[in-house]
C-alpha cells in the first residue's frame, strides 16, 4: 500500500522513521507538532523544519539522526494545499480537527502493522487519544472512559518501562555495528577480515517508589491512580508501592499476581485506614524507619501522590521529608489539585513539603500523566 499522501498521514509516516532510526518519538510527541501548526506556516519547508525538530526530539545526540531522516523523507520541499485539511470555518479549531484525523491514522497504521508481523507488540506508542478525554479530570470519567483511559495508561506506562539507555548491549540482529568487537573478532583474519559484531541499545528499566494517600480528601483520585500505580508495577519489575493516611501501609505484594480489580479490593480491605484522615509526617516517619532500607536504591526516583492536606505535625514532616530527600535520585510529588485554575499550595502540609521537591506536577487528568512520563526520561537520561 503506497504512503498516504495527506499532510496527517505523512507526518505520522515520517515520526515512525525517526522511531525505526532510534529517535524516542511517542503520541506525545506527535499531539505537540500538530498543535505547533496552527502557529506555524508548514508550507514553508523551514518553519515545518523547527516546528518538527523542536517538538520531536528531546535529546542533543538524536540531532543528526533527525536531520538525515527529515532530508531522506522530505526528498521534495514541505508544500501542501493545506485549506481542505486547516480550513478555519468560524467557531472550529483546525487543530482539533487534525487531531482527530491524527487519531484515525495512528490506529490504521498500528493494525496494519500488528497483522503484517502477526503479532500486537510494538516499542512504538500508537494509541493517540482524543483531545477532549486527556483533558477530563479522572475523578469525573464515566465507566467508558476509564476502559478508554485504561488503554492510554498502557501506551504512558510503556513509555515509562521501556527507555532505551545510552548503553548498547550486543546482538546478532542489532541496529548498528559494534566496532570495538568487530575489530577484536576480526583481528586474527588481518586486514581480509569482513565478519561484523553488531549491537543495540539496551532497555533501560526504571527504579520507582511510590507512595499514594488514600486519605479521605483523596478518595476520588486515588483508586483510579492505584490503576495507573498497578499498571506500572506489572511493566517495570524493580517498582515498590505504598499507601498512607494515618498509617503507612506497602503493597507491592498485592499487585504482583492477580488482575486490577482484584489487586484494589485486596488493597482496600488491606488497608483499613483507606479514606481517613491524613497524617503525612507520621506515615513518613514509619516509612523511612521501617521500609526505606529494603525499597530505596540510591538511584531510586521517588513519586508522592497526595493533595498535601494534612493534620499531623509539620515540624515532623519537615524533618522527615528531609531525611527522605536524603535517600532518592530525585523527589517528585503528584498534586491533582494543581491542575485547578487558580490552585496555590496554602495548605501546610503542601508548603512544608516543596523545598524538598525536584518536581511538583498535577495528576488528575491523562495528559497530566503523560507530563509525568516526559519527566522521568528526563530524569533518567
Amino acid at each position: 500500500m503506497g504512503r498516504d499522501r495527506s499532510m496527517v498521514g505523512q507526518v505520522v509516516a515520517f515520526t515512525r522513521s525517526l522511531h525505526r532510526a532510534g529517535v524516542e518519538v511517542n503520541s506525545g510527541n506527535l499531539l505537540d507538532l500538530c498543535q505547533s501548526f496552527r502557529f506555524v506556516d508548514v508550507s514553508d519547508r523551514r518553519d515545518f523544519y523547527a516546528a518538527a525538530r523542536a517538538t520531536l526530539v528531546s535529546r542533543y545526540d538524536d540531532l543528526e539522526t533527525f536531520d538525515r531522516v527529515f532530508l531522506a523523507f522530505w526528498e521534495v520541499p514541505v508544500v501542501h494545499t493545506l485549506e481542505a485539511e486547516l480550513s478555519e470555518e468560524e467557531g472550529e479549531d483546525p487543530t482539533l480537527d487534525l487531531l482527530d484525523e491524527l487519531n484515525k491514522q495512528v490506529e490504521t497504521v498500528d493494525r496494519g502493522e500488528e497483522d503484517a508481523n502477526g503479532e500486537g507488540e510494538s516499542e512504538e506508542v500508537g494509541y493517540s487519544p482524543d483531545e477532549a478525554l486527556l483533558q477530563k479530570d479522572l475523578a469525573a470519567m464515566s465507566d467508558k472512559e476509564i476502559e478508554q483511559a485504561r488503554r492510554v495508561i498502557a501506551e504512558i506506562v510503556n513509555i515509562i518501562a521501556n527507555r532505551r539507555s545510552r548503553r548498547r548491549m550486543p546482538e546478532k540482529q542489532g541496529e548498528e555495528i559494534d566496532f570495538r568487537r568487530t575489530w577484536r573478532r576480526n583481528a586474527v583474519y588481518g586486514r581480509d577480515g569482513v565478519e561484523l559484531a553488531m549491537r543495540r541499545r539496551r532497555i533501560k528499566k526504571a527504579k520507582l517508589m511510590l507512595l499514594c494517600d488514600v486519605s479521605g480528601s483523596m478518595d476520588c483520585y486515588s483508586q483510579f491512580l492505584i490503576q495507573f500505580i498497578y499498571a506500572l508495577k506489572r511493566e517495570i519489575r524493580d517498582v515498590e508501592v505504598g499507601v498512607f493516611s494515618t498509617r503507612m501501609t506497602p503493597i507491592s505484594r498485592l499487585l504482583k499476581t492477580k488482575g486490577v480489580e482484584e489487586s484494589l479490593e485486596e488493597v482496600s480491605e488491606t488497608v483499613h485506614d483507606w479514606a481517613g484522615g491524613t497524617d503525612i509526617g507520621g506515615c513518613l516517619r514509619e516509612f523511612n524507619d521501617r521500609f526505606a532500607r529494603d525499597m530505596l536504591k540510591s538511584r531510586t526516583v521517588m513519586i508522592v501522590v497526595s493533595d498535601g492536606w494534612d493534620r499531623g505535625d509539620a515540624g515532623l514532616m519537615r524533618l522527615e521529608m528531609e531525611r527522605l530527600r536524603r535517600r532518592v535520585h530525585k523527589l517528585v510529588w503528584l498534586n491533582p489539585l494543581l491542575g485547578s485554575p487558580g490552585y496555590q499550595p496554602l495548605c501546610l502540609g503542601m508548603k512544608t513539603a516543596l523545598p524538598y521537591l525536584d518536581y511538583f506536577l498535577p495528576a488528575h487528568n491523562l495528559e497530566s500523566l503523560i507530563q509525568l512520563a516526559r519527566t522521568l526520561r528526563s530524569v533518567w537520561r
